[in-house]
């Protein structure tokens, strides 16, 4: 496209931010000094619908900005490397947001969450990755009466898993230790996928109960099977109905619904992952049906230089892309500088 054709393109698409309103071409003669006449702004605007980039509604006049617009909108926004310098003054005061509270690493997240919904006016989320144990610390059998038991299970990264299980025999306290004792021996330090397949040696009185030490050898090598892969934190639910695309209930309802349930955003957002650190997912680009017409600005963030998860915003597809970009990049940046300060 030629400089006059992005001017009038860019114009059209911060009119339609602001506003909500088709755009038409005695709008932009008003609202921007684009130095050329309504004539020649509605012959760029004929040839801007000609390449996709606008689309005319049926009840107006006026046109609307379409998906591929957006696209170029926003690849043209990212390139300029403004939008990422460092104000100092601004991530101080997001550092300080983040830690308001914080006793857990669970209250950055929810912090996180809090500030993307109050500085974006979206619906803001983040999913923090639970990475699965790799070795046994700690395995403990606690008697709970004559015919139950406590299998306590600690991971080498400090998952502990707590089962209560059913006996069939009598079982003293001092023989609980002794299982436990040569459960530890065996286990502790060694990779949880191998358990399965390690052979042990009974001794003693341990002998009469192999059937019991068989159960409990296999709920300790299916400890990572019953943790949750990721944890969840959304807010600003409701900040979608400050939008005039959702002023029908029906969906805003539905919107609602989609947030609200954990599986399918974790299912989205997998399948919407891109591998760079910062993406904009924009319409027709989502893979969910019921996000066609919204964009998703979403970044990782960071500890020890792994992805410990992804946080982002969601909103209509006319969302103030500079500053959204803006702020999604500035918590981002400031979750990993604090995580990494809390790890070290």
């Amino acid at each position: 496209m030629d400089k006059r054709k992005i001017e009038i393109l860019n114009a059209i698409i911060n009119s339609y931010i602001n506003s909500s309103n088709p755009v038409g071409s005695r709008t932009l003669t008003k609202e921007f000094d684009l130095g050329v006449s309504s004539a020649t702004i509605r012959n760029e605007m004929a040839d801007l619908e000609d390449l996709g980039y606008l689309n005319k509604p049926h009840t107006s006049a006026g046109r609307v900005p379409s998906d591929k617009a957006y696209r170029f909108f926003v690849d043209e926004l990212v390139k300029d490397n403004s939008i990422f310098e460092y104000y100092e003054r601004e991530f101080k005061e997001i550092e300080t947001m983040l830690l308001e509270g914080v006793t857990k690493i669970s209250d950055i997240y929810e912090n996180a969450t809090r500030i993307l919904a109050e500085l974006t006016n979206c619906t803001s989320y983040l999913i923090s990755f639970k990475r699965p144990d790799t070795k046994i610390k700690l395995i403990q059998l606690l008697k709970i009466d004559r015919h139950s038991v406590l299998l306590i299970i600690i991971g080498n990264k400090g998952i502990v898993e707590h089962q209560l299980m059913d006996i069939d025999t009598f079982i003293s306290e001092s023989e609980l230790y002794s299982i436990s004792s040569t459960l530890n021996q065996y286990f502790v330090g060694i990779d949880i996928d191998k358990i399965e397949k390690l052979k042990i040696i009974l001794k003693g009185n341990l002998v009469n109960y192999k059937g019991f030490i068989s159960n409990v050898i296999n709920r300790i090598s299916k400890f990572n099977d019953k943790v949750s892969a990721a944890n969840f934190y959304y807010d600003g639910l409701t900040n979608i109905l400050n939008f005039k695309e959702y002023f029908d209930v029906k969906r805003a309802k539905e919107f609602m619904s989609l947030i609200q349930d954990k599986d399918a955003i974790l299912e989205i957002i997998n399948d919407d992952a891109n591998v760079s650190d910062f993406s904009v997912i924009i319409g027709n680009e989502n893979s969910e049906n019921l996000l066609k017409e919204n964009s998703i600005i979403r970044s990782t963030f960071k500890s020890n230089n792994q992805n410990n998860g992804v946080l982002g915003i969601i909103g209509p597809l006319r969302l103030n892309y500079r500053e959204c970009v803006r702020v999604v990049w500035m918590v981002s940046y400031n979750i990993t500088k604090t995580i990494d300060g809390i790890v070290r």
